[in-house]
């Protein structure tokens, strides 16, 4: 399964949440259990959510684009997606080959 259906999947389970304040939102509400975050999303943001997901434990992967997280889930571009199941999640981890996981 490729890594858009995934995405598009998890959002019409309502198991996935994306662009900053929502993604902050679901990893202080511990319903996070995998962020990506774009490759072109700046070194701020990179910084902020490695650091967000490591203190609530949550595994991130550095991988995709903002306009690719966008077009995929019919939305303005996105740098940072939160997929709040892990069935959903383990699906994407192996459509995408695991990236950069911290």
């Amino acid at each position: 399964m490729n890594p858009a259906s995934v995405l598009g999947f998890a959002q019409a389970a309502g198991r996935l949440v994306s662009g900053d304040g929502a993604v902050e939102r679901a990893l202080r509400q511990g319903r996070a259990v995998l962020v990506l975050v774009a490759l072109d999303a700046g070194a701020a943001t990179v910084r902020r959510f490695q650091h967000l997901c490591s203190a609530a434990g949550v595994p991130w992967i550095h991988w995709g684009r903002k306009a690719a997280f966008g077009s995929w889930l019919g939305q303005r571009p996105r740098a940072v997606v939160a997929v709040c199941d892990p069935h959903f999640a383990r699906l994407l981890k192996e459509a995408i080959g695991e990236g950069e996981t911290s």
